[in-house]
């Protein structure tokens, strides 16, 4: 059901070099130069801009922020919409995660970035929220530019990218899933170990749950760890983005 309160578009977002790649978005339906709302980048996971994602940002939408959620598997086969709960589309996600680029991705969400603080409705505050890649790719993006917030949901590889902690001097929201399949307790250990001392770096954990816990529908999710990151998140963004 379409929320009345929010109006949604697709638009495209001319690349850094030289081409351009697609972009949902959704805003509050009375955003407009006179009534401006902070801006929120929605990083895909390894599905693409699917229902989920297109459902996370008429959500946050609907709270007052203008959420807009890029293509980044553009440069590999754009327009790509994938369901976890069929296994066929699964192993394809996970083909196109292992062709991706984390480099073009940060280079394409600074451009997002600035596309978001240039839009008309935003009030120049833009923060980040990013799933399982996307969290990853928020705490990447929290350190190779200058948002002003970003959150984190069960990032994958982060134990291998700590040296990037001296450079997050804006505020970072890290949801950790303590049986997470894909980050071990070692990793996961090694990731708050030794991001902890960073005053800007906020970090749960959350016992007994697996990798998407926060994913409606998905196979892992689990309502009460994932009302309890909402919760936190939703309170995060409005502090440092409000």
């Amino acid at each position: 059901m379409t929320n009345k309160n929010i109006k949604t578009k697709e638009i495209k977002i001319p690349a850094y070099d030289g081409d351009a790649f697609k972009a949902y978005i959704a805003m509050p339906e009375d955003a407009s130069n006179e009534k401006k709302y902070p801006a929120l980048i929605v990083i895909q996971e390894i599905f693409g801009i699917n229902k989920v994602m297109r459902d996370i940002c008429d959500k946050y939408a609907a709270k007052g922020y203008i959420t807009i959620c890029p293509d980044l598997f553009w440069r590999i086969e754009p327009g790509i919409e994938l369901d976890d709960n069929k296994e066929e589309e699964l192993n394809r996600a996970f083909d196109l995660f292992g062709k991706f680029s984390t480099e073009l991705g940060i280079e394409d969400l600074k451009t997002t970035l600035g596309y978001a603080r240039n839009m008309p409705e935003s009030n120049k505050k833009t923060g980040a929220i990013g799933f399982c890649l996307g969290g990853k790719l928020s705490y990447m993006i929290s350190a190779h530019s200058d948002i002003d917030a970003s959150a984190s949901y069960y990032g994958v590889n982060i134990e291998n990218m700590l040296d990037l902690k001296k450079k997050i001097n804006s505020p970072l929201l890290m949801h950790i899933a303590a049986e997470d399949e894909f980050t071990d307790k070692q990793a996961q250990d090694k990731i708050i170990d030794t991001l902890s001392d960073n005053p800007n770096i906020t970090l749960h954990r959350y016992e007994g749950v697996d990798h998407a816990f926060a994913r409606e529908n998905g196979r892992h999710y689990d309502e009460d760890a994932a009302k309890l990151a909402n919760a936190r998140t939703d309170e995060f963004l409005k502090e440092n983005l409000s």
